[in-house]
C-alpha cells in the first residue's frame, strides 16, 4: 500500500513537471491555458516578459532597424566678393545661382576680406569672374583669406577668381607670382588662337568622377579668357574637366592646409551671350550650366 502512495506521489511529481516545462517553453501560454498573442510592434520589448520567460534571459532586446531616409548635408554658407575688381555681371548670376539653389549667400568687399573674421561668417568664399590684377593689388593683405582657407575654408575661383588663386599667373607667355598659392602652379591664358573671348568652348568631364556622369560628357561653355591649369611637378591636384581645344586641365580641385580650392577656367554660371546681341542671361538658361554647377558644389562641399 505504501508502495502503491509512492508511486502515486511520483507520477504526481513528474505530470507537474512536465507542466510547468511547457508553460515556461511556450510563451503563448498563460495561467489559465489560454493563448495570448504577442507584443504589438510599439510595445517595449523589454515589457514582454510572461513568467520569466522571453526577455528574462539577461540578452538585451533586439532594436528594429529604421529606414529613415539620410537629411541632405547643409549648403555651405557662401561669401560671394563684389569689391573692387569684381565683375557685376558675373556677381549678379552666382548672387541668382546660389539663392536659386538656396545656399545663404552674402557680399563681401576688400576691405572685408582684409578685416573680417570669414571663417565666422561663411564656409566658402567665391571670387569670380572679373581682374585678378585688381584682386592682387586692391586687397591689401592676403593672408586672411590664406588661413581662412588653411584651416578648414574652401575657396571657388572663376575665370579672374581662379588665375588668383595660383601661384603664378601665366599671361601671354610672362609669369607673374600671385599671394594666394592655393594651386601649385600655373594658370595659363588666355587660349588665344584657339577660343576667343566670349565664345563658348567644348569641356570634356572626367568621367572617373562620379558627380558628372548625370550629365553629357562633353558641355559647351562660355569662355572669358579663362586659365588653363599646368601644376608643378609632385601636386596633388583633381582634374574635373579639361578644354577639348588642347587637352589642359580647364577645372580642378585640390587642398590646401585643411581646407580646400575649387577653380574654373570656363563660365558655367553665365549663359546668353553673343557679339550681336551682348546681354547675359544670369537666370540659369541660354547655355549656362547650373545644374552640373550644383552638382560640382555639392560633391566639393563635402570633399
Amino acid at each position: 500500500m505504501l508502495y502503491k502512495k509512492y508511486n502515486a506521489l511520483i507520477l504526481t511529481l513528474l505530470i507537474i513537471t512536465i507542466l510547468l516545462q511547457i508553460s515556461c517553453s511556450n510563451p503563448l501560454l498563460t495561467e489559465n491555458g489560454l493563448s495570448k498573442l504577442p507584443p504589438s510592434s510599439d510595445q517595449n520589448e523589454e515589457e514582454y516578459d510572461i513568467n520569466g520567460c522571453g526577455q528574462g534571459n539577461g540578452l538585451p532586446p533586439v532594436e528594429k532597424a529604421e529606414d529613415e531616409p539620410a537629411e541632405p548635408p547643409e549648403p555651405p554658407r557662401v561669401g560671394l566678393y563684389s569689391g573692387r575688381g569684381s565683375w557685376e555681371t558675373d556677381v549678379s548670376a552666382f548672387s541668382n545661382f546660389f539663392e536659386q539653389y538656396g545656399y545663404p549667400c552674402s557680399y563681401f568687399d576688400e576691405t572685408d576680406a582684409v578685416e573680417m573674421d570669414l571663417a565666422a561668417q561663411f564656409d566658402l568664399i567665391c571670387f569670380p569672374g572679373g581682374f585678378a590684377a585688381e584682386y592682387k593689388n586692391y586687397i591689401k593683405n592676403h593672408d586672411n583669406i590664406r588661413l581662412f582657407v588653411e584651416d578648414g575654408g574652401l575657396f571657388m575661383g572663376v575665370c579672374a577668381g581662379a588665375y588668383y588663386a595660383c601661384d603664378i599667373l601665366k599671361w601671354q607667355g610672362v609669369d607673374n607670382p600671385y599671394p594666394l598659392g592655393f594651386f601649385d602652379g600655373k594658370g595659363v591664358g588666355p587660349l588665344s588662337g584657339l577660343v576667343g573671348w566670349g565664345e563658348t568652348t567644348a569641356i570634356n568631364l572626367n568621367s572617373e568622377h562620379p558627380f558628372n556622369n548625370s550629365f553629357d560628357q562633353v558641355l559647351e561653355m562660355y569662355y572669358f579668357d579663362g586659365p588653363y591649369f599646368e601644376p608643378y611637378a609632385g601636386t596633388a591636384v583633381e582634374v574635373l574637366a579639361r578644354y577639348d581645344v588642347n587637352g589642359e586641365p580647364s577645372i580642378i580641385a585640390g587642398s590646401f592646409g585643411e581646407g580646400a580650392y575649387l577653380l574654373f577656367g570656363p563660365h558655367p554660371e553665365l549663359g546668353g551671350y553673343s557679339p550681336s546681341s551682348p546681354e547675359f542671361n544670369l537666370e540659369g538658361g541660354e547655355g549656362a550650366r547650373w545644374p552640373w554647377l550644383h552638382s560640382v558644389l555639392t560633391w566639393f562641399s563635402g570633399w
